[in-house]
């Protein structure tokens, strides 16, 4: 379910920025003073710093201090029970991914037939491009706040597991086979069905991935290249066609609606129709019942 607050981000004060949660995983995004803090992880943990940090402080599973500069795209991990004590001097921005340790063993048995790993320890100033890119992906769809994508941030969140898991444990020794080619024509229809038919409901990408029998990052990639969109805004394209036919034919309120056709509430499903429509369910109701009475 996916929520705004977070047991897996529990260390991490409320006013220090806005967390998001889902199945998979948690995010938190933060722009913050000179600051102290230490807890024990209650996940697998991912810092990704998005400005730069000279003379940060941290510990980690050690009495010892560290003192080193992180350079934009500095990734730390901090595995699952982790104790970690951190200090910075200057103002940072960086996004938190959480992951919980029943969510990523299931998907590293998904991606690589294997569900125990450990994520290994990175040196102090180890920077990751492309965790970078994935992080600010991440941060710019927290951005949207209430228009936030659910199963896009899954997405996300499943794209970063699985390059951790890839990059940072023992499956980086492990000859992992690399699926190409999109879906096959009975599996595309399958998908397609079962999105249209529970349009309303909380659809995740590892239920798509089941019903594909792929795992998620190659049902990810499949999807995307059999019909030329992410599953996230197939899904976003089927739910606002959904309630444009209920908007014009059904005398049902535009709140019934917009829960039928899985948005939130009224005001989300109007902003999301005002931005990719370029109208709203209430215009869209007008016009439709002016065209049938002067009709």
């Amino acid at each position: 379910m996916y929520n705004t607050t977070s047991s897996l981000l529990s260390p991490i004060p409320d006013g220090w920025g806005p967390k998001f949660q889902s199945k998979n995983g948690a995010a938190y995004h933060a722009h913050i003073g000179p600051n102290t803090i230490r807890f024990q992880a209650p996940s697998h943990m991912a810092l990704m710093f998005l400005t730069p940090q000279h003379n940060r402080k941290l510990s980690l599973n050690s009495d010892r201090e560290t003192i080193f500069s992180a350079p934009i795209g500095t990734l730390e991990i901090m595995p699952a029970s982790s104790d970690l004590e951190a200090q910075w001097t200057i103002t940072k921005e960086c996004l938190l991914v959480a992951l919980s340790p029943v969510q990523l063993s299931q998907l590293a048995s998904l991606e690589f037939q294997r569900e125990d790993f450990e994520l290994q320890p990175l040196k102090a100033g180890h920077v990751d491009k492309k965790a970078l890119m994935l992080a600010h992906l991440i941060r710019d769809e927290l951005k949207n706040g209430q228009l936030l994508n659910p199963i896009y941030f899954d997405s996300l969140l499943i794209i970063f597991a699985t390059h951790l898991l890839r990059n940072y444990t023992a499956f980086r020794d492990q000859v992992a086979p690399r699926p190409s080619g999109g879906l096959s024509p009975k599996t595309r229809r399958e998908v397609e069905s079962y999105i249209n038919a529970h349009v309303g409901d909380h659809l995740t990408v590892n239920q798509l991935a089941k019903i594909a029998n792929l795992s998620p990052s190659h049902f990810l990639r499949a999807f995307k290249q059999s019909t030329g969109q992410a599953p996230y805004k197939y899904i976003l394209a089927a739910r606002l066609e959904q309630a444009e036919r209920l908007i014009v034919t059904t005398d049902q309120s535009l709140a019934e609606i917009a829960k039928i056709t899985g948005f939130s509430s009224h005001s989300h499903m109007t902003s999301l129709m005002r931005r990719h429509k370029l109208t709203t369910p209430s215009s869209l109701r007008r016009s439709y019942n002016s065209r049938y009475i002067s009709t």
